[in-house]
């Protein structure tokens, strides 16, 4: 909504810059209102405006410009002289219902976000020049109380805020920062997961590249923070550095219930690179995770018969077959049968003593694109089986690491 709202009032200014110069018009004192439809696709979406003329000693030319509806308010004013072309500018006081705004601008520059509703308050203020024909100067735009919510695809950003200082080139059209801009957002709701205390700090470069200087975000009771990167507007394309710290399990398990654990407890700490475009979605990059050692860590299996028990006989058979009713009679229980059961069945709990995922998308020496290995024991006291460990190799995309499941290769080993 503020390139859209920008764009109108850069026009402007060109507008009066070009058209009231070189003795195109003398100077002139009055009023000229009008109303301009920026979507006519949109009935009553229309921009009631007033132009105010003046004369100034010496053959120069004062405005004023002002609009009032469509859920925009705007207050400037300036002054040209006439043989020159050279004056200066400046917005006193503007503000943006974001809701209306995004609401017109989204289904031509944000078609992905069309069913989104947005809410809060954008305010716009600047001074500048205007010289043979061209528009510069700084603008400072702030965004406060806002809210980004998508019903239909189940998300929602609560306590949006943003607050930035950019340069303005009318020329190109552009902005450009003077200072590092920040981003914040209180709270993020998915159907998957939840989020709080969203930080970024950014600068607009003049290639219309983010160069992040710090991002971070507080998730399942821990802290995700990204190194700097620099992401192209034009396609979007991220790809950062992700650290994680203290980060619970028992949310992990939530993101990924194909994982194979139907309940965790614990931390995780690692670090992984996370890359995105538009036509690929996520991508997993080259990075590690491992288990925070200071506190216990606890996991339950998804059900699933057979997991274990089918590699370990129930029975220990002494005498052969061939003994009939004898050899039958003289067959012990394997005392780890029963543990091994309620762990595969999910009805036991296992204390993790290590996790190691290691993440390598383009293949390690054994074409493995991620690699990871499971060493618990149960936490039933007197359990026959006193270790368990799972070592489940994935070959192809990165991106079936998130539905890792029982059903892909794997090697157990029970002490």
């Amino acid at each position: 909504m503020r390139r859209c709202f920008g764009i109108f009032f850069v026009g402007f200014l060109l507008a009066v810059s070009r058209g009231l110069v070189a003795g195109a018009l003398p100077p002139v004192e009055g009023n000229i209102a009008g109303e301009l439809k920026l979507f006519p696709q949109l009935s009553g979406f229309t921009l009631p405006w007033k132009l105010t003329l003046g004369a100034l000693s010496g053959g120069g030319q004062v405005f004023g410009f002002s609009i009032d509806g469509a859920g925009a308010r705007l207050r400037a004013n300036g002054q040209v002289d006439l043989v020159t072309g050279d004056g200066s500018w400046q917005i006193d006081e503007s503000q943006i219902d974001a809701a209306a705004w995004f609401a017109a601008c989204a289904p031509r520059l944000l078609p992905a976000f069309s069913g989104a509703v947005v809410e809060g308050k954008v305010s716009v203020v600047g001074t500048g020049t205007l010289h043979q024909g061209q528009v510069t100067g700084r603008i400072r735009i702030e965004w406060h109380d806002g809210a980004v919510r998508h019903a239909e695809q189940g998300w929602s950003l609560e306590g949006v805020a943003f607050q930035g200082e950019f340069a303005l080139d009318g020329a190109a059209a552009r902005l450009v920062s003077t200072a590092p801009f920040e981003f914040t957002v209180r709270t993020v709701t998915t159907t998957r997961f939840g989020a709080r205390k969203v930080f970024m700090q950014a600068l607009l470069t003049e290639q219309q590249t983010l160069s992040v200087t710090a991002a971070k975000v507080e998730i399942a009771g821990g802290e995700v923070t990204a190194d700097p990167f620099e992401a192209p507007l034009s396609p979007l394309t991220v790809n950062a550095l992700l650290r994680i710290n203290r980060v619970g399990l028992q949310d992990i398990v939530v993101l990924v219930p194909t994982a194979g654990l139907d309940d965790a407890r614990g931390r995780i700490d690692g670090v992984v690179r996370l890359k995105w475009t538009e036509a690929l979605g996520i991508q997993l990059g080259v990075g590690n995770l491992v288990i925070h050692s200071d506190e216990p860590a606890i996991v339950r299996l998804t059900p699933a018969a057979g997991l274990l028990t089918a590699r370990v006989p129930q029975y220990f058979d002494l005498l052969p077959a061939w003994f009939g009713p004898l050899a039958r009679w003289a067959r012990p229980v394997n005392p780890a049968y029963a543990a091994m059961k309620s762990i595969e069945l999910g009805q036991a709990e296992l204390r993790v003593k290590t996790l190691d995922v290691l993440l390598t998308p383009d293949g390690d020496e054994r074409g493995r694109s991620a690699t990871v290995r499971l060493v618990a024991q149960p936490e039933q006291p007197g359990s026959a089986v006193k270790e368990v460990s799972f070592d489940v190799n994935v070959a192809g995309p990165l991106n079936e690491v998130l539905k890792l499941g029982i059903d892909r290769g794997f090697s157990v080993g029970v002490h």
